[in-house]
């Protein structure tokens, strides 16, 4: 019997000479995550450029079609179908990318018990058991920041230009956001996201190859799950450290869950999505069926609402993810206008950080006994590093509302880079 850690081992090791995509729940059970699922070798991947005024459609066809495949959304393309207009030039991160497959690896943690579903079970199998164990990367040197978009001063400034458009009524919340680019000194994905997946699991991990780059999340955050006719979604506002010390988690757990400007960072979020949600379900269907709950990471506390709807018969992929993308946990709200608050105050675009990451299951694909249900479920791409060649970038930050402090959302965006700092064995207190 193979254990969820040898088998990602062995993925890990097939990646670096066959294309392999991973979604990972670690075993930590948040929003009833209990599944890897792993593709390797697609038999076909497609990225949407920015000059592809088709993207969501096709998109939408392979996310209805009769094979499983995994996708990644860029905050360009919500903002393309928002209608909002950026002032940065195009990044090469493409609006989107879908790798589809016949063959898929499923690990169930409540089982433990790992799963090879498909049409060419026996060779990925095979493949599978001949795979070395995975060895970390040694590299040439160590990693470095090479920038950031922000400095400090800068941050804090965007933080009291938001509270002044909050002032003049443009907007209720805004998510602002600090891009980092680091030099990994020969450090790969692989071991990157061993370190992370090791050190701070999440429920929503994901090592995606794609065509000319790599996806490492720990993304904590379900964006929306779609099964059986209903929908949910789930998004995180409200951020607390966690230190290990039982008595100082304790008081801190409690700050948050009294924080006036957490509580009302995350009731704003939820009521957009209700409204988001309202756009694509049966009128009355949409209800709030948790609200504000805490939820305990290795290093943060989050606070974490769940928002279900029952889907119209004629809603297709395309119309939830217009109705719904960007999430409103990383825009803000309203959400057009605080979009165009933002694209004015960022220094860079977003590209894959703060878009989504999923997976689409057909209902022809068997799963029996696997414990994997047919649908799409989807992460907000938080935590998130895209890696090309030898360069990595990730964006933290937070939402600011009227009563943030800037040098608190400072410190939150910083709490939130940890993770993805400590992969590249960086320290986030000696960087900036």
């Amino acid at each position: 019997m193979i254990s969820a850690d040898e088998l990602v081992g062995r993925l890990l090791e097939i990646s670096r000479d066959a294309r392999v995509c991973i979604l990972d729940s670690c075993g930590i059970g948040h929003l009833d995550s209990h599944l890897l699922i792993a593709g390797i070798a697609p038999y076909d991947t497609t990225e949407y450029s920015h000059e592809d005024v088709e993207a969501l459609d096709n998109l939408s066809d392979a996310l209805g079609g009769d094979a499983p495949c995994f996708f990644t959304l860029s905050y360009e393309l919500g903002m393309n179908l928002a209608g909002v207009s950026s002032r940065h030039a195009r990044s090469d991160e493409p609006l989107a990318f879908v790798a589809r497959f016949h063959t898929l690896v499923v690990y169930n943690y409540s089982l433990r018990q790992a799963f090879v579903l498909g049409q060419d079970t026996e060779r990925i199998t095979e493949k599978l058991l001949d795979s070395k164990p995975f060895a970390e990367a040694d590299p040439r040197s160590k990693a470095r920041i090479l920038s950031t978009a922000f400095t400090k001063y800068e941050y804090l400034t965007a933080v009291r230009e938001i509270q002044d458009e909050i002032r003049s009524g443009n907007t209720y919340q805004a998510n602002i956001v600090q891009r980092f680019t680091a030099k990994l000194g020969g450090l790969d994905a692989q071991t990157v996201f061993s370190r992370l997946r090791r050190d701070h699991p999440a429920a929503f991990a994901a090592f995606i190859q794609r065509k000319n780059s790599t996806v490492v999340s720990a993304s904590p955050e379900r964006f929306f799950r779609i099964r059986s006719g209903s929908i949910e979604a789930s998004p995180i506002k409200g951020t607390a450290p966690r230190v290990g010390d039982q008595a100082i988690d304790g008081k801190t757990r409690d700050q948050l869950i009294h924080s006036r400007k957490d509580l009302a960072e995350n009731t704003m979020i939820v009521d957009l999505l209700r409204n988001d949600l309202g756009r694509v379900c049966e009128f009355g269907s949409v209800k709030v069926t948790k609200l504000c709950a805490v939820e305990e990471h290795p290093t943060l506390f989050h606070l974490v609402s769940t928002i279900v709807g029952r889907l119209r018969s004629e809603a297709t992929s395309s119309d939830v993810i217009r109705a719904l993308f960007p999430c409103g946990s990383i825009t803000g709200a309203p959400k057009i206008s605080t979009m165009k608050i933002i694209d004015s105050l960022e220094k860079v675009p977003r590209g894959l950080a703060m878009g989504a990451i999923g997976y689409s299951i057909p209902a022809e694909f068997r799963t029996e006994g696997s414990g994997l249900s047919a649908g799409v479920d989807t992460s907000v791409a938080i935590r998130t590093m895209t890696i090309t060649d030898d360069i990595a970038s990730f964006s933290t930050g937070g939402g600011i509302v009227s009563d943030s402090q800037p040098e608190v959302e400072y410190a939150e965006m910083l709490l939130k880079a940890k993770a993805l700092l400590r992969a590249l064995e960086l320290d986030a207190d000696n960087i900036l």
